[in-house]
């Protein structure tokens, strides 16, 4: 088993992976089987895999199946090449050399990292298709106790759901995430009301975690940025242009400039790593657009979001970003 460097981000590389780690884990964290789900009763609904957060090893106690960090990137559908790039990125290896004669290595400089446009050339591909989308969505029209529920429960209103091209699919809303020119790029499983153990967020493998939606499609010049797709749905029900960052261990440096010229309301759990969150997207803002953070209930830290500030305030609209 490759041994796992100190201070390793396990919990975003699995994330990476589409793999959501409940955020009570200590040491051992249960999830749903990912390498075998199938060989499972109801896909492994009651999880039945372990996944160690200090070294990054795992294993289904259901199925048998095991391994560690890099043994789980394959299992959903990286190569070789993708799984030691996304190990590197997330701090639990070093990308070694390889081994050189000596007439080699005189005629060659050391290692270096994969830049972005590598990684995604070794990306593993998205293998929904817009067909599918369509289908989902389709289905979604169908579940109107779903859509009633959805309403009652997550404020999100229909005629957003269909904006943003949400579907039903397997008992998960469908969630489609696309890049600046449209293309599908991604694709989100969401459970709204998971039972114990149960992941909220599921990425379909090849998926690209990325702002949702993009910055490019929305025009207004106030942008509420919220702590994920959730909350961004159901701030938009409430006509407030949301943009969701994936999560909050998630925010990307290179992503600020997306937002040059804008004014820029912050909302991030009402938590420590969404804090942190908070004020390093802000400084990562600044000088680029006109940001502030909120703090929607400083007194709390049991992850109050913004969807739990929009029901329990029925009318709070634009209002938020002034």
């Amino acid at each position: 088993m490759t041994q796992t460097l100190a201070g390793a981000d396990i919990r975003g590389y699995y994330h990476a992976l589409g793999i959501s780690i409940p955020v009570w884990a200590g040491t051992n964290a249960s999830v749903s089987c990912f390498a075998d789900p199938d060989a499972h009763h109801h896909g492994d609904r009651d999880p039945s895999c372990s996944i160690n957060l200090q070294h990054g090893a795992w294993h289904c106690h259901g199925c048998g199946a095991a391994g560690g960090a890099y043994d789980a990137a394959t299992a959903r559908g990286y190569t070789a090449r993708a799984a030691i790039d996304l190990m590197v990125s997330h701090g639990l290896i070093e990308r070694r050399a390889k081994p050189l004669n000596a007439r080699a290595a005189a005629g060659r400089s050391p290692a270096r990292r994969a830049n972005p446009a590598e990684q995604r050339a070794h990306r593993p591909r998205l293998a929904i298709t817009e067909l599918d989308v369509r289908h989902w969505q389709a289905a979604l029209t169908e579940q109107t106790q779903l859509i009633a529920k959805l309403t009652r429960g997550r404020g999100w209103l229909y005629s957003t759901m269909h904006e943003l091209g949400l579907g039903c699919d397997a008992g998960r809303v469908t969630i489609p995430v696309r890049d600046r020119d449209r293309r599908l790029v991604g694709l989100l499983r969401y459970q709204p009301w998971p039972k114990h153990g149960q992941a909220k967020m599921l990425a379909a493998p090849g998926s690209r975690r990325a702002l949702l939606p993009h910055p490019a499609a929305e025009p207004s010049t106030e942008i509420l940025l919220v702590e994920g797709e959730p909350d961004m749905i159901a701030a938009r029900s409430r006509d407030i242009p949301a943009i969701a960052v994936p999560g909050a261990e998630t925010w990307r440096p290179e992503w600020a400039p997306l937002f040059t010229g804008r004014e820029v309301t912050i909302i991030m759990d009402c938590d420590p790593e969404g804090r942190r969150a908070a004020e390093r997207i802000a400084q990562d803002l600044h000088g680029l657009a006109a940001a502030r953070v909120l703090d929607i209930a400083p007194d709390r830290r049991d992850g109050y979001d913004l969807t739990d500030l929009l029901l329990d305030h029925p009318r709070l609209g634009k209002e938020i970003l002034r």
